[in-house]
């Protein structure tokens, strides 16, 4: 059906974006992946601005000890 035409689309990205970029899922970090996934997805048009956006998100996040990320999953 041409209505499912995009959640397919998304569906089957979301699937070879999991499969060929990590080497094991864990349940508890499914949330992180498809922010992850959505990122991407949502800008993969404009490469152009890729680099200049990530150093703009990554230069005001402070470091994050793995022990506060795991507090924040819970």
């Amino acid at each position: 059906e041409p209505e499912f035409y995009w959640v397919n689309t998304v569906l089957g990205n979301l699937k070879s974006a999991l499969r060929s970029n990590y080497y094991a899922i864990r349940a508890k970090y499914a949330q992180r992946y498809l922010a992850e996934f959505q990122y991407r997805f949502n800008r993969r048009f404009d490469l152009s601005a890729l680099v200049s956006r990530l150093i703009l998100v990554l230069l005001p996040t402070p470091p994050m000890p793995e022990r506060l990320l795991k507090v924040g999953l819970a």
